[in-house]
């Protein structure tokens, strides 16, 4: 009996990741490909993280897929489409937040070269203002009871979204629905996706660390990786309480990424440090950028001929 359980809870991850794919990833040919059709949540997070996530809206929704598109009134760059449906809600912030935000960012960035103490206190202290403001975003969303009722009614078939703004995850665990991230990456991906992680061969957040390290930077690394649970928790701790008054229910937020169904990771190891991957992450490559027009055939002859 034990033995027919796990094969049938086996078969059921199977099915679901196959269902998932074929919706997020569209393999069909454009000839022959199969007249079924079916339903994506998108909940994406703003800046430039939207890129990729609306390069996938637009074409499932050409593909003949529902997309339907769920984002705030105010933001920076999110908006409708051509091929998907959008469905905003209202915030309680204005445009100047966001302004102000992303000034204070380009500050932080122009300055001259720091210590790694306070090169890792300005990112916390900005991802902590970025996590609030998302946050309130989320509370915003998880309190238009008429909009999430829309959505329940809607019997999606899979929910894509960029986990660092968990506001998605969320959703789809509430809505029993398969969730697909696509992320460049993230802070307590180690954890969320179950990979193994050893220290002495995984580079660390704001290390700015090889694979390749030296006996110092061995040692740096394992002492960031011992503080790494607690910025993680630091981080989603705006996210503690919305996600239990939603949910009705105590749980954490590395439980609900930790669900995720398939993993897109805008990476991969020609650029970047090897590192153990899990099943069911799929590198797909590109960073967080729009698509640009092909070179010019002068252009082209000229970087041959040099």
């Amino acid at each position: 009996m034990l033995g027919k359980y796990f094969l049938a809870r086996k078969m059921h991850l199977g099915v679901t990741l196959c269902l998932v794919i074929s919706i997020v990833c569209s393999a069909a040919l454009e000839q022959g490909r199969s007249s079924w059709t079916g339903k994506l949540l998108v909940v994406p997070m703003d800046g430039s993280h939207w890129t990729g996530v609306k390069a996938v809206a637009e074409e499932m929704g050409r593909r003949g897929h529902t997309v339907i598109v769920v984002i705030p009134e105010i933001s920076m760059r999110l908006g409708p489409g051509k091929h998907y449906i959008t469905k905003t809600f209202p915030v309680t912030y204005g445009k100047d937040l966001i302004d102000q935000m992303i000034g204070k960012h380009v500050g932080e960035l122009t300055e001259p070269e720091q210590s790694l103490l306070k090169s890792v206190s300005l990112k916390v202290d900005f991802m902590r203002n970025a996590f609030n403001y998302m946050a309130s975003t989320t509370e915003s969303l998880f309190k238009n009871h008429e909009l999430i009722e829309f959505l329940r009614e809607q019997n999606f078939d899979a929910v894509l979204t960029d986990p660092a703004l968990p506001m998605g995850a969320i959703l789809a665990y509430n809505l029993s629905v398969p969730a697909v991230y696509m992320l460049r990456g993230l802070l307590c991906e180690a954890a969320a996706t179950g990979s193994p992680d050893p220290p002495s061969y995984i580079p660390r957040f704001f290390t700015q660390n090889s694979d390749r390290m030296s006996f110092s930077q061995r040692v740096l690394n394992v002492f960031v990786s011992m503080l790494e649970p607690l910025i993680c928790k630091f981080v989603y701790w705006p996210f503690e309480e919305l996600t239990s008054n939603f949910l009705q229910r105590d749980v954490s937020l590395i439980e609900i990424l930790s669900t995720g169904a398939v993993w897109l990771m805008r990476y991969d190891f020609s650029l970047e440090f090897p590192k153990p991957l899990m099943p069911n992450m799929q590198l797909i490559g590109g960073i967080n950028c729009g698509i640009r027009n092909p070179l010019k055939k002068v252009t082209i002859t000229f970087i041959l001929a040099t």
